[in-house]
């Protein structure tokens, strides 16, 4: 009878030994968790090409140690704004604020052109480029004038006015890609922000015509059907 006392104590005293080293050792890992402390950053969730525009889809949140953060890397979303992938991204790796290009500080056009567009520079003066007053992201419609030439029996067509495309954004105002606070500038060519299909069509205008830009509203941007004017509607 005493023997199975004592092998019951010494059970319960095994049981009550394990516990308080579980709880020790729960506490010992709380304790170690609160010493490292962790921080946020953005990573390549797939392998992102050099030029990629960035966007939330392509990246994930994850959580680092503290100390393995790199003083350059973006942790924020605003420091996506209008970020693009100057090289290759790989996926998991910290995205670095000096491996991005931003729209608003780089000189290349290139960042500046909307999908699906070309950039494309017409050639201005003080009448077709409405006095200077054109400035980069206003939005223009280009109207050519043809006089087209005689034909093979000597019979003339009439000279024609036509819409060549409308609601064109400005990428520059010769070499100035911000309005900069200007009201007016001098220049000489207006580059365009044209829709691909559009831009034959305003080649051909310049190259056989008479090209003019109309300022548009800051608030208008809805299409408006304008049939072509003739000479012999005067």
């Amino acid at each position: 009878m005493k023997g199975n006392k004592l092998f019951f104590l010494a059970l319960l005293l095994a049981f009550a030994a394990a516990g308080a080293a579980y709880v020790y050792l729960n506490e010992l890992e709380a304790q170690s968790k609160a010493a490292v402390r962790l921080v946020s950053v953005y990573v390549p969730a797939v392998e992102i090409p050099a030029r990629t525009k960035l966007n939330l889809s392509l990246l994930e949140k994850v959580e680092i140690p503290e100390a393995a953060l790199h003083s350059d890397a973006v942790t924020t979303e605003e420091e996506l704004q209008g970020a693009y992938a100057r090289e290759r991204l790989l996926p998991g790796e910290q995205i670095l604020a000096s491996r991005l290009v931003y729209t608003q500080n780089t000189g290349s056009l290139a960042y500046r052109v909307s999908p699906g567009h070309r950039a494309l520079t017409v050639p201005v003066n003080s009448v077709s480029g409405v006095a200077g007053f054109i400035l980069p992201g206003d939005y223009v419609d280009c109207i050519v004038t043809i006089d087209p030439p005689e034909t093979a029996e000597g019979v003339t067509v009439e000279t024609i006015t036509r819409v060549v495309a409308e609601n064109i954004r400005v990428l520059a105002a010769g070499q100035h890609v911000s309005q900069d606070d200007k009201q007016q500038l001098t220049v000489e060519t207006i580059t365009l922000d044209a829709p691909a299909e559009s831009v034959s069509a305003i080649i051909l205008a310049l190259e056989r015509g008479s090209l003019r830009l109309v300022l548009r509203p800051a608030t208008d941007t809805a299409a408006r059907p304008v049939q072509p004017f003739r000479l012999s509607q005067f």
